[in-house]
C-alpha cells in the first residue's frame, strides 16, 4: 500500500567511518515537495516519534524524475533508536544507497538547493 508521507529523504552524509550522519529532508506537499533541509539523525528520530512518516526519494536516471522509494522508520537498536528503510527488493532505495551529499556540500552549510 502506498503512502502520502509527510517527508522525503534525498540524500545522506556519511561518517568517514561509513555511519550516516546527516539527512536531506523534503516536506511533501500537495503539490510537491519542498527544497531540502539537512538534518540530523536526532531530528528525524523526532519527526517519527512525533507519527510524521518519510519515505525514502530516489532519482530516476532513465525516466529523468524524482519517484517514491520506500517508507523509513524508527528501530529499537542495543544502543538506542536508529533510523532504518524497509527494503522492497529495490537497492537503490535503501537509505545507505541514496545520493551521497558529501562531495556537494558540508552538512552545515547554509546552501540549499
Amino acid at each position: 500500500m502506498a503512502i502520502h508521507p509527510n517527508y522525503f529523504i534525498s540524500g545522506i552524509w556519511k561518517s568517514k567511518e561509513n555511519k550516516i550522519t546527516h539527512f536531506f529532508l523534503h516536506q511533501n506537499m500537495d503539490a510537491g515537495f519542498k527544497k531540502g533541509d539537512i538534518k540530523t539523525e536526532k531530528d528525524v528520530l523526532k519527526l517519527l516519534e512525533a507519527k510524521f512518516t518519510i519515505q525514502t526519494l530516489v532519482w530516476n536516471y532513465e525516466a529523468a524524475k524524482w519517484i517514491d522509494g520506500v517508507e523509513v522508520k524508527a528501530v529499537k537498536s542495543k544502543t538506542g533508536m536508529l533510523i532504518r528503510s524497509f527494503k522492497d527488493n529495490v537497492e537503490t532505495d535503501h537509505l545507505d544507497k541514496l545520493i551521497n551529499m558529501r562531495p556537494v556540500m558540508i552538512p552545515q552549510s547554509k546552501f540549499f538547493i
